[in-house]
């Protein structure tokens, strides 16, 4: 080949690697990439065929910094579970400051690891305790919270001890009156509202009876389906004019309210034995509206947290019937802050962060309604009448006892009367429940009468 064309060759060929170089390689500053975070080459190009840096992670995103963690105890199902967790983790990326949870999932063994926590050194900064009975804690090892405004003033007394509120309350469930709309179809009677006593309501269950409604097996209709334990006489008790328990106090020892309490006992008398118009009372073990779940009971009551476990069919709820006034009871859930918590302030704002929504499917949140006809009024009408019962450790085998005593009651062949119930009920809160009485002061020690300025 000549020598000249050999020239003009290599000569091309410099050419065409300068000009591949010039249109593939950055040629200033500013389009050379900043970070190192790239996609593999080749690459989606961007301006001149440039690969483009991935946006996220950047290494130069200012970032929270790690706030304290916050030790977070409550009870929830799995399917409750991640909504929790999920309010946990919008608090963390708000605030930097970072719940831990620990989240059983039945109450009863909550109760028990709560108990324990706080007996122990590290008690958790945060957790959902009931109003019952502060779940077992002291409310003195629990740290007042600012007076949540907005919400249910009910929910508020629930917690409250002394002037101090001692949680910011969260959710609530009140028992009420559930009914299957397709039996009271069949009977051609109205559906129970607002207006029933006591009376109509025993006048409805016979009438129910007395028509040996049967569902597609077969089986047997009962009229009513409704709890015989301590709470649901203490209900029938202030409905009558005076409660059992009202927050810590008892007034099983009082003699005006005898009468009530009687009331009360007679009231499930009739139902279980008199009427005979009650399903079984229920069974250590069973769920509460077992009967009514399967559609063989047509009237129910019972707590209206149950109105999400129930089947698909046609009920509706409304309040429970009344007597002298009305009453229903309420269960009150809140977040709690210890007073032990090395961060007191950042604990109290995620208990009030967390108070934001019920965290148990079927519970009302305590925030008022907005919409004057919202579902949630009816519970929030029956919260405001309600009894909040507070059970102290000695108290809280009271309460069992009583349970179990009315349970037989109810259960039993009717041979033992109210009177004789009631008789049972005063000899054993006197003999190992009711407060010491005070002696009389010495006719010495009497107090001296001041008689300046008369």
């Amino acid at each position: 080949m000549p020598k000249k064309a050999v020239a003009i060759f290599l000569l091309l060929g410099l050419i065409g690697a300068g000009l591949y170089i010039y249109f593939t390689f950055p040629r200033s500053a500013d389009q050379i990439p900043k970070s190192n975070n790239q996609r593999p080459y080749p690459s989606a190009p961007g301006p001149n065929g440039v690969p483009l840096p991935e946006s996220v992670p950047h290494p130069n995103t200012p970032k929270l910094p790690p706030g304290p963690s916050l030790r977070v105890m409550a009870w929830a199902s799995a399917a409750e579970t991640p909504a929790l967790q999920a309010e946990a983790d919008a608090f963390a990326a708000q605030t930097g400051n970072i719940p831990s949870l620990q989240i059983d999932g039945d109450e009863a063994s909550y109760r028990r690891d709560l108990r324990e926590a706080f007996a122990s050194d590290i008690p958790p900064d945060v957790c959902l305790i009931a109003a019952r009975d502060f779940s077992g804690i002291d409310p003195g090892e629990l740290a007042p919270v600012p007076r949540p405004t907005g919400i249910s003033p009910r929910s508020i007394a629930a917690f409250t001890a002394g002037d101090a509120v001692h949680a910011v309350p969260d959710e609530f469930s009140v028992d009420m009156l559930f009914y299957n709309a397709r039996y009271f179809d069949q009977a051609g009677i109205a559906y129970p509202d607002r207006h029933w006593t006591w009376d109509i309501m025993e006048a409805i269950t016979r009438a129910l009876t007395s028509l040996n409604l049967r569902d597609e097996q077969g089986r047997a209709i009962y009229a009513l389906e409704l709890p015989a334990d301590f709470d649901f006489w203490n209900i029938l008790c202030t409905q009558a004019g005076h409660p059992a328990l009202e927050r810590n106090q008892w007034h099983l020892a009082d003699s005006e309210s005898r009468d009530s309490h009687l009331r009360g006992l007679g009231l499930i008398y009739e139902f279980f034995h008199e009427l005979n118009v009650a399903a079984p009372p229920d069974r250590a073990g069973s769920a509460p509206g077992e009967y009514f779940s399967q559609q063989r009971a047509a009237i129910l009551i019972a707590p209206s947290e149950l109105a999400a476990t129930l089947p698909d069919f046609r009920h509706g709820m409304t309040l429970l019937p009344s007597d002298l006034q009305r009453a229903s009871l309420a269960r009150v859930n809140g977040w709690a802050v210890s007073v032990r918590s090395s961060q007191i302030q950042s604990a109290q704002i995620l208990a009030a962060y967390l108070a934001r929504q019920p965290v148990h499917q079927g519970w009302t949140s305590v925030n008022l309604p907005a919409d004057d006809a919202a579902p949630e009024n009816l519970c929030h009408e029956a919260l405001e009448q309600s009894l909040l019962p507070r059970l102290e450790p000695k108290t809280e085998r009271l309460a069992a006892l009583l349970d179990e005593q009315i349970g037989s009651f109810a259960s039993g062949d009717g041979a033992n009367k109210p009177e004789n119930l009631y008789a049972q009920i005063q000899l054993e809160y006197q003999a190992g429940y009711a407060p010491p009485v005070r002696a009389a002061l010495p006719l010495h020690a009497a107090p001296k009468a001041d008689v300046r300025g008369l």
